[in-house]
This record gives C-alpha cells, sequence and structure tokens, in this order.
C-alpha cells in the first residue's frame, strides 16, 4: 500500500511540472512571436519651449527607425533619418542629416522617463566621419531636450505654418546607396502595388562599387553600374536569368528604364533613378533584406 502510494505521488509531481514546462514554453513562444510580428508607430514632440524637435519612430520588436527633426531659434534648421535600437529604458539612434551642403551623422541618446524622451548630452569623438559619443553611461540627461508622446495623427506643431515653411527634403550622399535594399514604389509615374514591391529590387553591395545586382520582377539582374559627377549614373549591360513568369511587361519596362537612367539623387531614404532630372523610378529604402 505504501509503494502504489509513493508511486501516486511521483506521478502528480511529474504531471505538475509538465503542464509548467509547457505552459512557460507557449508563454515565450507567444512573446516572442508578438515582438517579431508587432510594428508600432510613436511620436514624440518638444515639451516646452518654442523650439521645434519632433521624432517618428517605427519600432519593430527592438530596432528602431524614424526620422528626427531639429528646429532651434539661432541655429541651422535639420531634419534627417534615424536607426537604432531601444535598451531597456535608453533609446540609441544614429541620426543621419544635411549639414552645410554634405551628409553628417551622429550619435543621439534619449532615456525614457515617465511619458518624456530625454535627450542625453556628453562628449562625443569622431569614429569613420561619424560623431558617437566617447561613453554613454557618462551621459547628462538632466539638462536635456524633453519630448513628449503624441498622437501620431495629429498635426505637429514643427510641421504647422507658425513653426516653419514646407517640409525639407533631405538630400543624401552616396554612401547611403550601400546601406539598404531598393524596393522599387513608382515606375514611370505608376505606383508599384506594395504586395508586389520586394520582387523590384535593387541592391549595391558594399566593397562591390561599379557592382549592382537586384531583380525585375521575375529575374533575377546583375551588372555594372557607373557614379559620375554631379550625381551622373550609368547602368552597364545587365545580365538577367531567363524565366518565363506570367506578367513580363513590367519587367520589359523596368529593364528598359533602368537603362535610359542618367541620374541619381536620395532624399529621405528614396533613391531616385532619372533621366535628365525626371524621375523615372522611385525606391525606398529597405533594411534587412538580401
Amino acid at each position: 500500500m505504501r509503494k502504489l502510494l509513493r508511486v501516486f505521488i511521483v506521478f502528480i509531481i511529474l504531471a505538475g511540472c509538465n503542464n509548467a514546462s509547457d505552459q512557460s514554453v507557449s508563454n515565450s513562444v507567444a512573446l516572442v512571436d508578438s515582438i517579431q510580428s508587432a510594428t508600432n508607430h510613436y511620436c514624440y514632440e518638444n515639451a516646452a519651449g518654442t523650439d521645434s524637435i519632433r521624432l517618428r519612430i517605427d519600432l519593430v520588436g527592438t530596432d528602431v527607425s524614424g526620422e528626427l527633426l531639429y528646429a532651434i531659434r539661432g541655429k541651422d534648421r535639420n531634419e534627417g533619418s534615424v536607426h537604432g535600437e531601444w535598451f531597456g529604458d535608453t533609446l540609441v539612434l544614429d541620426y543621419m542629416y544635411q549639414s552645410e551642403g554634405s551628409l553628417s551623422s551622429r550619435q543621439v541618446v534619449f532615456i525614457k522617463q515617465d511619458s518624456l524622451l530625454v535627450e542625453g548630452y556628453g562628449a562625443s569623438e569622431e569614429v569613420d566621419g561619424k560623431l558617437r559619443f566617447v561613453n554613454r553611461a557618462e551621459l547628462s540627461f538632466g539638462s536635456g531636450i524633453k519630448l513628449k508622446e503624441m498622437n501620431c495623427d495629429e498635426p505637429s506643431a514643427a510641421s504647422s505654418p507658425a513653426a516653419s515653411t514646407a517640409p525639407i527634403q533631405v538630400e543624401q550622399g552616396s554612401e547611403v546607396l550601400y546601406m539598404y535594399r531598393w524596393e522599387l514604389k513608382e515606375l514611370n509615374g505608376t505606383t508599384i502595388e506594395e504586395v508586389k514591391r520586394d520582387q523590384f529590387f535593387l541592391l549595391f553591395t558594399p566593397g562591390q562599387v561599379g557592382r549592382v545586382s537586384g531583380k525585375g520582377g521575375c529575374n533575377r539582374i546583375s551588372g555594372n553600374v557607373e557614379l559620375l559627377d554631379n550625381r551622373g549614373l550609368k547602368f552597364g549591360a545587365l545580365a538577367s536569368t531567363k524565366m518565363a513568369c506570367p506578367d513580363m511587361e513590367q519587367e520589359d519596362a523596368f529593364l528598359k528604364i533602368l537603362a535610359q537612367i542618367n541620374q541619381w539623387k536620395i532624399v529621405n531614404n528614396e533613391l531616385h533613378l532619372m533621366l535628365n532630372g525626371s524621375s523615372l523610378a522611385i525606391f525606398q529604402a529597405v533594411t534587412g533584406k538580401k
């Protein structure tokens, strides 16, 4: 009888452990799935004073991308893109913007205090042409700019007529060309359906200046590209795989337009391929894809 009782007790303990383990695994999987799939949009503006500072970010997991504007009285207005990551209560961003006719980059750090983001200040140094904080652990947040969260759908004080004129267009340098995969969003004035955009793309690979690869909707393409003075650009002959797809007209149009291109520019993370100043193909910068 005692032996039977011991077996029964052991069975109950093992069953409880298995249930707890299964619940833990289930909760963990659900948490990971929610982090990977959730995309959240957040907007912040200057909480006090007459200066206009605006931060708009998209958050996927802990990865952050978006736009940042500084319109501070007595200083040059600058606006550009940000990319970075949340570390606990700290937001660490690389801010890329146009300054004095050239593309500049510096590190920006905010700490979350209740509903505010407070900007940090500290000693900086230049690393590979980009300003970085010497030691983020020594940043001061006491007197930093404070941004309050706002509804992204509400009109921005920073974009109102009293604060500024038309939104600034930040033109970016050739180094940005190699930072992203460029997915086609508009071809010769026609918008590309969003579900098709990842099938039309270009890649300019770092370390392989003069080479381009990508996809034309159906077939993979690769070949040579030449960057010329005054934002000139010329594609060489592009090799293509020979797959046959139901709709080849758009691919043919895409390749014909690439052959005509003689200029380029990147504005606010959009690549414009142009013929004599007219944009024939517009691409959106996309990260995390090859």
